[in-house]
C-alpha cells in the first residue's frame, strides 16, 4: 500500500507530465528530446527528465519544479545519465546566467516535503 506522501508525489508527477508536455510540445503535438536531436518521442522513449541535475541530488524544493523538468529520449535520460552538461548549456543559452544562478541558489533551499508537495499540487492543479 502506498504511503500518503507517495500518493501525493504520484499526483504531482502526473500533473508535471501534462504541464511540461503543454509547455514544450511542437505545433503538431509531438515532443522532441531536450538534449539531443531525437524527434517525436513516444512511449517509453518519451521520458520526463530532471535537468541539468539528476533527481537523486535535488531537494524536495526542486524535485517537481517545472524549471528543471524537460522531456528527453531514453538514451539521454537513462543511458547517458540525463546529459547534465548539455542540458546546463542549453538552459543557460535559453534562459541566461541570471536565471541559472537563481536555479542554483534554489538547489540549497530546504523544505518539508509533505507541506511543499501539497502546496505544489494545489498550484499545479490551477494551471
Amino acid at each position: 500500500m502506498k504511503s500518503p506522501l507517495k500518493k501525493l508525489q504520484d499526483k504531482i508527477w502526473a500533473l508535471c507530465r501534462e504541464l511540461v508536455y503543454e509547455r514544450d510540445k511542437n505545433e503538431d503535438g509531438t515532443i522532441d528530446c531536450f538534449t539531443c536531436p531525437a524527434r517525436d518521442l513516444q512511449g517509453s522513449n518519451r521520458q520526463l527528465g530532471h535537468v541539468p541535475w539528476p533527481k537523486s541530488v535535488l531537494s524536495a524544493f526542486l524535485k517537481y519544479d517545472l524549471r528543471v523538468l524537460r522531456y528527453q529520449c531514453i538514451s539521454c535520460n537513462i543511458w547517458h545519465g540525463g546529459m547534465g552538461a548539455e542540458a546546463y548549456k542549453k538552459l543557460l543559452e535559453t534562459h541566461g546566467k541570471k536565471w541559472m544562478n537563481r536555479l542554483e541558489k534554489d538547489r540549497q533551499i530546504s523544505v518539508k516535503a509533505n507541506d511543499h508537495y501539497a502546496k505544489l499540487l494545489k498550484e499545479y492543479e490551477q494551471i
